[in-house]
Formats: structure tokens, C-alpha cells, sequence
């Protein structure tokens, strides 16, 4: 059965490279992933969710009734936790996962593509979201994460737990909110990495455009192990 892929509308709309990265990855595997019908915004972002379950919870049900019952892969680790939380509620045949789960799953298929050895030292960073979700699951994302960075080639190093990209308090409240993200970075720099891979696209705006730090998307990073395009000129850290 041929799955659906849900980018999301922060990457659509700010980072459709980390798209055409994953889309580059899934044509090296043969995999034929076609695009969620009526897809829309799954409403996580923050305070749309909180403004009104109602609301969220009616537009979950939509996709997932329009995916008839295909699984729903998503590049978003946000709309992964909403559509697979609206999926239990609604007792929805669809299996979600996101790009972390996904790449995860097709480890051993993914090693054989490898044409470029990373060998570099990479923060580990899947996301509040990330982390929450697949915790849901019975798995870890960190975990998850250090398999598929070590089959690339990359040495990847743990941060501290429990962090935040502060992106959720943002406009609540600036001075929390650079505080939140300063003590990120101050976390990476502290494990001596190259720079910091994560899952999420929120994270990934957080830290290489609020902060300017060196950071990759965890599906570019593989895309290009796999003789994708480097992908560091459509980033602002460098």
C-alpha cells in the first residue's frame, strides 16, 4: 500500500529544501509515497491547538479520513504528534510516523545508498515534540537518531536532556524565551559537535535563524550521505 507524506505548512512554506531532500531519499529507496489529500495545517503550531480542540480535532479527522486508511508519513515532528494523537481519538486505521521514525525504519536500505561518509561530530536535538511522541510509541528518539547518524557516518553526541528551541514562548515572553534557546546552543557547543542535527523544522528555524548556529535537518543530512545537494546555501548559519 502506497503511503502518504504530510510536509507540513513550515516547510512548505520556509524550507521546502528539507522537503526535496526527503523526496530525493525516498526516490534512492523506490519508495512511492504520494501526497496526503486535503491536506491543511494540522493546527499544532503553537496556540492554534489551545485556541480550540474542536476546531483540531475536526481537522485531524478530514486527513485522516482522506488518507482511507494508508499510512501518513510526515516531515513535521509537530503534525506527527497532532495527527497521531487525533488518530487515537478518532480510532483511525492510519499508522504516523515521522521522518526520524521513517528513516528508522528503512535503516538497512539506506546503508546501502550511502555514497559520502559524514564524519563529523553531531549534537543530537529530535525535538520536544520528537521526543514526546515516540516516547508515546514504546521508542526513543534519541536512540532512533544515533543509529541513523552513526550509518552515515557521523559521530553522533548526546546534550542535555530535557531542552526546548524556546520557540513555543517566543511572543509570550522574549527575555524566557532567549533564555531557553541560549542554554540549546550553550548545550551544543558544550559536546565539541560540528554543528546540530534535529527532526524538527521548528527547532531547525530556532536554531540556525534565531541563533545562527551551524544546524541540519536530519533529512538533509542523510539525503546528502546519499549524494543529495549540499544543502547549506539555503541556510542562514554557515
Amino acid at each position: 500500500m502506497t503511503d502518504l507524506l504530510f510536509s507540513g505548512c513550515t516547510i512548505q512554506s520556509r524550507l521546502p529544501f528539507i522537503e526535496a531532500a526527503f523526496k530525493f531519499i525516498i526516490k534512492k529507496l523506490n519508495i512511492d509515497i504520494e501526497g496526503l489529500p486535503r491536506a491543511t495545517c494540522c493546527m499544532e503550531p503553537v496556540g492554534l491547538r489551545s485556541m480550540s480542540n474542536k476546531a483540531w480535532l475536526s481537522v485531524n479527522q478530514r486527513m485522516h479520513s482522506s488518507s482511507n486508511g494508508k499510512n501518513i508519513i510526515t516531515l513535521c515532528e509537530g503534525c506527527n504528534l497532532s495527527l497521531s494523537e487525533s488518530g487515537e481519538l478518532i480510532n483511525s486505521d492510519s499508522e504516523v510516523s515521522g521522518t526520524l521514525q521513517f528513516l528508522f525504519k528503512n535503516l538497512d536500505r539506506i546503508k546501502e545508498k550511502i555514497k559520502a561518509i559524514e564524519g563529523k561530530k553531531v549534537a543530537m536535538f529530535p525535538g520536544c515534540h520528537c521526543e514526546y511522541v515516540c516516547s508515546e510509541k514504546g521508542s526513543s528518539a534519541i536512540d532512533m537518531m544515533e543509529s541513523v547518524l552513526k550509518a552515515i557516518g557521523s559521530e553522533p553526541l548526546p546534550v542535555k536532556r530535557d531542552l526546548c528551541c524556546g520557540g513555543g514562548v517566543t511572543t509570550i515572553d522574549p527575555e524566557l524565551d532567549s533564555k531557553i534557546l541560549n542554554e540549546a546552543i550553550d548545550s551544543f557547543k558544550a559536546t565539541g559537535a560540528d554543528f546540530v542535527v534535529t527532526s524538527c523544522p521548528f527547532c531547525f528555524l530556532r536554531f540556525d535563524m534565531a541563533a545562527k548556529y551551524k544546524t541540519y535537518h536530519l533529512a538533509e543530512i542523510v539525503a546528502m550521505a546519499m549524494g543529495f545537494e549540499d544543502t547549506t546555501k539555503y541556510h542562514l548559519s554557515k
